[in-house]
């Protein structure tokens, strides 16, 4: 897990220039050791942290045996020494990282390469004989790669702090910030960041970029996969073993490193069964953090005790934190920082002081159970599309008892039978939604939004739900936070599920398994029954790791009534309506995400010197 970034043009001072600011922006991304590679049209800046071969001989940009490749990466090839035996099982390697591994086999089999990588990834490769960049990202985008074109050069980084300008005001992408403040929704606009100058480089995807090129031209290596709906498979017995030994296999995998490692857990079902699988088949010492708000009704403390308890090995160290400390006014600021963009909510915050309290316990990678969710449809949205089916297949019996047992309420059972008897009709009534939640913004703002680079996906269709769960509302800003909250503290962050195998397995059985009894990802709880304790295997609720916003706005409500008067871009009666909601107590949740969203965007703009219009 490193900081990279790329210059290719044909003004290699520029070059040397960006690199080197690079350089010291990316620090805290790689702080064991540094390297710069300068070639007529390139420059490249690897900032190392070292997680596997901790020797010199990992060093980086790192040139391929033949001298014609250079390559700066970052990120986690799992399987990469099987890889070496498979492929370079003659090659004389210098050392054991997986830098090495990539390079040699890029020189034998170029992008075919990517087929064969497990693992997550953002790698920059110069070829001095075509005079080119190859560039490419993981399938899921877990490591992120922004790329900004000015003129006949292109810059690259894992962050976007040194593509910013430094000398000028930045510019917004109108539409990622309506989108943010009306919806919630961000990450989910394809390469759009929340910068109009900046892209993320796609997922899935790699490309060629030679000096003077005028556009990025990626090419798509891998997507979720959609099998027809005759060829997918009841969830047998068969079907439960292959799936968890996919889990078992990925999780496993995982812990590969030459440094010590621990987990994050919240008490649901996701991060239970990783760390069950740890506490069985994992020989090392684990470190496990957690954070609960205590004595609340969110307090997931005793679905966290249980699943310790079932550690018998006695390889877990256990690390604590009350959320009941977390402060808006003095750490939305800094996290704003770190996260280079407005976030979803203070959840996010409260996975920054975990990955803090790993880093004064001298972890440096952490998995966690990010992924299950978007994999196996754990979403209230993504189970109306799989009850859309049990209803188009006339298991009805099954549809009211999960309907019954999941207790969403009337609107939850309205929503569902409108979607199956007029999909039309819901979906004009969602997107007319959409456009009605962005009045309380300037007219000025709402028109510079861009509809088109919305989707509304159709649920009738489980594919589609999937896709936009991974590629649109839920993933890109999950991998998003974890990389930079993860990084901040030069922390490697890890996501078994997102393991690829995983959802090539999972895509082949029929959808209308994966709800049953009300239980939501019904399939990931049956394939791993024995990692979980009872009160865990039977949760039909979702917390997380929940942080008492409307509590925290009450705690810094002078402050956070002083933010609000700084929203100049929301209409003078929705800002008075979000002060009187503050000031006489009486918030509600989405009242208080309102405000949290306002006052988010006006720290960014303040942090990075945006203008929105």
């Amino acid at each position: 897990m490193c900081g990279i970034a790329g210059y290719i043009g044909f003004d290699i001072n520029k070059g040397n220039h960006f690199v080197r600011r690079a350089d010291t922006l990316l620090i805290h991304r790689g702080p064991d050791d540094s390297g710069i590679y300068t070639d007529e049209h390139v420059a490249l800046l690897h900032r190392r942290l070292s997680i596997l071969d901790l020797s010199p001989s990992g060093h980086q940009p790192m040139t391929s045996s033949c001298g014609r490749y250079t390559i700066v990466f970052n990120g986690e090839i799992y399987n990469h020494l099987e890889l070496r035996k498979q492929y370079l099982s003659n090659h004389s390697f210098r050392g054991h990282s997986d830098t090495e591994t990539i390079i040699e086999l890029f020189r034998l089999k170029q992008e075919q390469m990517l087929y064969d990588m497990v693992g997550m990834w953002g790698i920059i490769i110069w070829d001095r004989e075509r005079r080119a960049a190859f560039v490419s990202r993981d399938r899921y985008g877990q490591k992120p790669v922004y790329v900004r074109r000015d003129g006949n050069d292109w810059y690259i980084a894992s962050e976007m702090k040194p593509l910013l300008k430094d000398d000028a005001p930045n510019v917004a992408d109108a539409t990622a910030v309506v989108e943010y403040l009306a919806l919630g929704n961000y990450g989910h606009l394809g390469t759009h960041s929340f910068f109009r100058d900046i892209a993320h480089f796609p997922q899935g995807h790699y490309a060629w970029i030679s000096p003077g090129q005028e556009s990025l031209n990626t090419v798509e290596y891998w997507k979720l996969p959609e099998i027809q709906r005759r060829n997918q498979k009841p969830f047998d017995e068969q079907a439960k073993k292959e799936l968890h030994d996919s889990i078992m296999e990925g999780t496993l995998s995982q812990t590969l490193a030459d440094v010590p490692i621990g987990i994050t857990l919240s008490g649901g079902i996701d991060s239970s069964i990783i760390a069950g699988i740890l506490a069985r088949h994992c020989t090392r010492e684990v470190h496990v953090f957690t954070a609960q708000a205590r004595g609340s009704k969110f307090d997931e403390s005793r679905y966290v005790d249980a699943v310790i308890a079932m550690n018998k090995n006695g390889n877990f160290k256990v690390h604590r934190k009350d959320l009941e400390e977390l402060s808006l006014k003095d750490n939305l600021q800094h996290y704003i920082d770190i996260q280079e963009e407005p976030f979803g909510d203070p959840s996010i915050m409260a996975h920054g002081f975990l990955m803090g309290m790993a880093a004064d316990a001298g972890i440096k990678v952490i998995l966690n159970g990010q992924g299950a969710d978007e994999l196996f449809f754990g979403y209230n949205n993504m189970a109306q599309a799989i009850l859309l089916q049990q209803l188009r297949t006339l298991r009805f019996h099954r549809v009211n008892d999960n309907l019954m047992k999941m207790n969403l309420g009337r609107a939850y059972l309205l929503r569902t039978l409108l979607k199956t008897l007029s999909p039309s009709t819901e979906q004009r009534m969602r997107r007319k939604s959409r456009i009605e939640r962005r009045t309380f913004l300037t007219p000025e703002l709402r028109a510079k939004a861009d509809d088109e680079l919305t989707g509304h996906y159709n649920y009738a269709k489980p594919y589609d739900v999937w896709c936009e769960s991974i590629y649109g509302v839920h993933l890109p800003h999950l991998v998003q936070y974890d990389d930079r909250n993860g990084m901040s503290r030069s922390i490697e962050g890890r996501m078994p599920f997102l393991d690829h195998r995983i959802a090539e397995l999972v895509a082949t059985i029929r959808p209308n398994e994966f709800l049953m009894n009300g239980k939501r990802k019904y399939l990931l709880r049956e394939a791993c029954r024995e990692f979980l304790p009872d009160e865990v295997y039977n949760r039909t609720d979702k917390i997380g790791f929940y942080t008492p916003l409307i509590d925290a706005l009450y705690r810094d409500e002078k402050w956070a009534l002083e933010m609000l008067a700084a929203c100049t871009f929301t209409t003078p009666e929705a800002r008075d309506k979000m002060v009187s909601g503050l000031k006489s107590r009486k918030l509600n949740v989405p009242a208080a995400l309102l405000i949290w969203r306002s006052i988010s965007v006006s720290v960014w703009m303040n942090t990075f010197n945006v203008r929105l219009v």
